[in-house]
């Protein structure tokens, strides 16, 4: 009866795993299930074929939604659908992402993200809240940990107080894309405002870091959605949580950093991404070594 009734928690923790990861991706299945109605498709792995080459050739999405689309098809139809896609349609949905290495597709190709801002002129914007006032002193600090961080906002939103070492000067943050715990370094500023703010606000071990806020600057422990946490810094600040991001993985570059560092910083595994996405380099860069 005990391995029954384990055997049946380990099934219902498994199925919870893959409904989340099915909401995830039901937007991209519902587009391609309209598309197989249209064209009077069947819903499978050749008509996902004809579908991302609609996607490309008509409505000329860029390659990160074309990777998205694939994504997500392919997980309904392998996990809704008992279906399981052949090596012959795997290679020929790879050629077709090489579509985007054409002329006529390669405009597509290009994954524009956020830019990245003067570390210095961040901070001097972080410092207006350098109060006394209640409301000030958390916004002080949630930005401070964002930046030195360059936490993504599904790491902030989930840090608890009990996550910061302070003698050690860290934080602990839960890696969701990564499935991990990382340990991040937080600068002797950083430490200090936390301490000031975790004091004020007289919050609990097991209390959430950013939590809910009233008008009135009163903290409600309770993990906040990410778009929440995002309109709160665009407010606060005037720009998008992954400023913080850019900013920082870029400013450790240019003081010198090599890519293994701030990839411990940052919690990148690949190093490719950190060059290809984050690190903007300047003409003078370049001229100072030609």
């Amino acid at each position: 009866m005990n391995r029954f009734k384990m055997t049946q928690e380990a099934e219902k923790t498994i199925q919870s795993v893959k409904d989340k990861k099915l909401r995830m991706y039901a937007s991209n299945f519902r587009s391609f299930a309209k598309f197989c109605e249209d064209f009077y498709l069947p819903v499978d792995f050749d008509a996902l074929e004809l579908y991302l080459h609609e996607s490309i050739t008509q409505q000329h999405v860029k390659l990160s939604t074309f990777n998205r689309r694939l994504a997500g098809v392919k997980y309904w139809l392998m996990n809704q659908h008992d279906q399981q896609m052949t090596m012959e349609q795997q290679e020929r949905i790879h050629l077709l992402r090489q579509l985007y290495n054409d002329e006529q597709y390669l405009r597509l190709k290009p994954q524009r993200g956020v830019r990245a801002e003067n570390q210095n002129d961040v901070l001097r914007l972080i410092d207006r809240y350098d109060t006394i006032k209640k409301a000030d002193i958390r916004k002080r600090a949630i930005c401070l940990v964002n930046l030195i961080t360059a936490n993504r906002p599904s790491e902030m939103v989930r840090l608890k107080v009990s996550d910061f070492d302070f003698d050690n000067r860290s934080v602990h943050v839960m890696m969701i894309k990564q499935g991990e715990m990382k340990e991040k370094r937080l600068t002797l500023e950083c430490v200090q405002a936390v301490k000031k703010y975790t004091n004020v606000y007289e919050l609990q071990p097991d209390d959430y870091f950013v939590g809910a806020a009233d008008k009135w600057g009163n903290h409600t422990s309770r993990q906040i959605h990410e778009d929440s946490y995002a309109q709160s810094i665009h407010n606060w600040l005037g720009f998008a949580p992954y400023t913080f991001r850019k900013t920082q993985i870029t400013a450790m570059y240019q003081k010198g950093a090599d890519i293994p560092t701030i990839a411990k910083q940052s919690g990148h595994k690949s190093h490719q991404t950190i060059m290809e996405h984050y690190i903007n380099l300047r003409t003078s860069d370049v001229d100072a070594f030609l």
